[in-house]
């Protein structure tokens, strides 16, 4: 099971949102989030419920959650053929190992 944070896009990067999954205590090499950008979460989460796909809301946020890594790519054709403009992206901008 795969589970990606849908986090709105823009001009200055994404809305603050970040996944609500904890980072690990210990990581030896750069850490990222995969997740879907989108233009609007609302839209995105109308689309996906549309199209039967399971959300899950927690937190501040929501996750699509998707059997296989197979189907991510058509999750982004179809939000961004219905108009929703949707990037698979890391989604963690910014972390300091020192």
């Amino acid at each position: 099971m795969l589970r990606l944070p849908l986090i709105t896009k823009t001009k200055a990067g994404h809305d603050g949102g970040h996944p609500s999954e904890p980072m690990p205590l210990f990581y030896m090499n750069d850490f990222s989030r995969l997740g879907l950008h989108v233009r609007s979460c609302a839209e995105a989460i109308h689309v996906l419920e549309q199209h039967r796909y399971a959300l899950v809301q927690e937190g501040r946020g929501y996750h699509v959650r998707l059997a296989k890594a197979a189907q991510v790519p058509e999750v982004v054709q179809l939000l961004n053929g219905q108009g929703v403009s949707c990037e698979l992206t890391d989604v963690v901008d910014q972390i300091y190992q020192g």
